[in-house]
């Protein structure tokens, strides 16, 4: 009887252990802390849910903005209205991704979390880039509030910068050699490469490709400014704040098409349209060949023809 009294307590310990590690298994989500996945999913869903509403607000402005003020086809006001659409659509699908956050534990979600944050934060640099110059943007520093946010609750450990976002941060800091360059961005846009003070890197988009090969002639870099690229990580660009854009053109100077062809016709640049210089000569009464600017084609076709110089 005696040993029948310690065998049944040991099955009931037995048991009541194996019950015990068997709760602790965080499977299919259970056994993991409601700290580290309740409160902090609902918390992040809700702050998704509220940029994408901000960034559905910002499109239906943009477009009414483009209707009622603009025209539909007013210079600048496309860029910025599928870049508002683009981080529209971007926005939708990541609050739509914050809202499976349940359905597993963090160090599981986390990973896919911060790549879809990238992508989200590169749609809202690249409307922050077309609305310079452009329309009013309304909304803009509320998201960028809220991405801050986002962000903080996607790091390393639901509000600690996660090492990967933090190398990215070093990087952009220390690279010197990234400084007075250029960086080629989504689609068709350069930046310059800047840094305000002892702060952080910074990104100033060129307005076109004109303002790109004057700001090279400028700074004495000859006409190929794809030499002075550098190769930087669109992740670490897409973190880079914005800053002024760069607009510059060749007004009041002589352009040509590159090449050794001769009889090339040079142009003078003067109220927007470019006026065919009829004789050689003429070229010395506005600075000689030393002033002549050899830029692409593609940028000389887009000045409408004016009335030659005679």
């Amino acid at each position: 009887m005696k040993y029948k009294t310690v065998l049944s307590a040991i099955v009931f310990m037995t048991a009541a252990l194996s019950a015990a590690c068997l709760a602790s298994l965080p499977y299919e989500g259970y056994g993991v802390e409601p700290s580290q996945r309740w409160d902090a999913s609902n918390r992040l869903n809700d702050l998704a849910r509220d940029l994408a509403d901000r960034a559905a607000e910002i499109a239906d402005r943009i477009e009414g903005q483009i209707d009622d003020r603009y025209g539909p086809w007013a210079e600048n006001q496309m860029d910025v209205l599928f870049a508002a659409d683009h981080f529209a659509a971007a926005g939708r699908t990541f609050y739509r991704l914050t809202g499976r956050l349940e359905y597993g534990p963090r160090s599981s979600v986390r990973p896919g979390l911060q790549r879809a944050y990238r992508h989200l934060l590169g749609t809202f640099r690249d409307l922050e880039s077309a609305a310079r110059g452009a329309s009013r943007v309304p909304s803009l520093y509320e998201c960028s509030s809220l991405l801050r946010r986002i962000e903080q609750e996607i790091g390393g450990d639901w509000g600690r910068s996660s090492p990967d976002m933090d190398r990215v941060d070093r990087d952009r800091l220390k690279e010197k050699s990234w400084e007075g360059n250029y960086a080629k961005g989504r689609g068709a846009t350069v930046f310059l490469i800047e840094r305000r003070g002892p702060g952080d890197l910074i990104r100033r988009p060129f307005k076109d490709l004109e303002s790109l090969f004057k700001y090279n002639f400028d700074q004495n870099r000859g006409n190929n400014p794809w030499a002075h690229v550098a190769d930087i990580p669109q992740e670490t660009l897409d973190r880079m704040r914005t800053g002024e854009t760069i607009n510059r053109s060749f007004e009041g100077l002589m352009i040509i098409e590159p090449g050794s062809l001769p009889n090339r016709p040079v142009y003078l640049i003067q109220g927007g349209k470019k006026r065919g210089l009829t004789k050689p000569e003429l070229v010395a009464r506005y600075g000689g060949w030393k002033k002549v600017y050899e830029i692409p084609k593609e940028i000389i076709s887009g000045y409408p023809d004016g009335d030659p110089i005679q």
